[in-house]
């Protein structure tokens, strides 16, 4: 939100998105309350699938090393695993954002189709925006606004999934990658082992696990468990151990004044030059460099 620190910047100056709006946990199902669009000084990645509905103005976004805008009207969505920043934003831009964990993402009954895109770095938007009103996507920043009886986190999250199943069967297309045809019907959901599978990385990549933890956490072969992992996500059990560690730390890397060796090795990395080299690959530069990037004046750190 901008409040009384946008009115206290120059007219001029670029608007960047404060820290809080970068410290988004990693398994959560979030339904943004801030509605400014702003740009990002620096690339970022979490761990769920990211959906964002335009009210107004339109966006620019670098996602993976790609550009792509998203404009008045649309509905997109991206695996926010793959580095992303907006580069550009027309002034009085708002949206609808909606963080969904990848889990419910997997699990929900959408066909190969969308699933396989969004993991491999697509950046999908509905092919007939008019089936998306404002609306229905105000309601849910409502849902989440007001007062609500235990248990209203669970209807927001099956609206959600269900705009999802609209997207789905309506058609879609990847602005990164050209059209696709209408999506078949369901194919099934993601298979119960590698949930599983995913589940015990989530609670664990803080240690230093391998693909044999993982495999017998679920009582699989380790060769057996990499084959059908890799089937389903498209990436090897060590390279989503990997992903998980880099959310996590990033997360510290903004959000605390933490030492970066004690993130490296709290995060699960085997060691600091291990946690370089990756972050470097995953961010374009050090966690340092990135930590200075991001710590704005209107910032607040823990």
């Amino acid at each position: 939100m901008r409040g009384d620190d946008a009115a206290a910047r120059e007219p001029d100056a670029p608007t960047f998105l404060p820290l809080d709006s970068f410290v988004v946990p990693g398994h959560d199902f979030i339904v943004s309350t801030g509605q400014d669009v702003y740009v990002m000084s620096a690339a970022h990645a979490h761990s769920q699938i990211e959906l964002n509905f335009m009210l107004e103005g339109a966006a620019t976004y670098l996602h993976g090393g790609r550009e792509a805008t998203i404009r008045a009207g649309d509905f997109a969505l991206f695996w926010g695993a793959i580095a992303h920043r907006t580069t550009a934003v027309e002034p009085g831009s708002r949206y609808v954002c909606i963080y969904l964990p990848l889990e419910m993402f997997l699990a929900a009954p959408l066909s190969e189709p969308l699933r396989a895109a969004a993991l491999a770095g697509g950046l999908l938007v509905a092919a007939d925006p008019e089936r998306f009103e404002a609306s229905r996507f105000q309601r849910l920043v409502e849902g989440v606004r007001a007062p609500a009886p235990p248990g209203i986190g669970e209807l927001l999250a099956a609206e959600v999934l269900l705009i999802l199943r609209w997207l789905d069967v309506s058609g879609w297309r990847d602005l990164l990658a050209g059209e696709h045809a209408r999506a078949r019907p369901a194919a099934g959901v993601m298979p119960r082992k590698v949930l599983e599978m995913m589940g015990f990385v989530a609670d664990n990549a803080h240690r230093p696990i391998s693909v044999t933890d993982v495999a017998e956490a679920v009582a699989l072969h380790p060769n057996y468990a990499m084959t059908r992992f890799r089937t389903a996500l498209g990436l090897t059990i060590q390279a989503y151990i990997g992903r998980h560690r880099l959310m996590a730390a990033q997360s510290l890397v903004l959000s605390t004044k933490k030492d970066l060796a004690a993130i490296a090795f709290e995060t699960g990395f085997g060691s600091v030059s291990q946690f370089h080299r990756s972050f470097r690959a995953q961010f374009g530069c050090t966690p340092a460099e990135f930590r200075r990037r991001m710590r704005l004046p209107t910032a607040r750190a823990v």
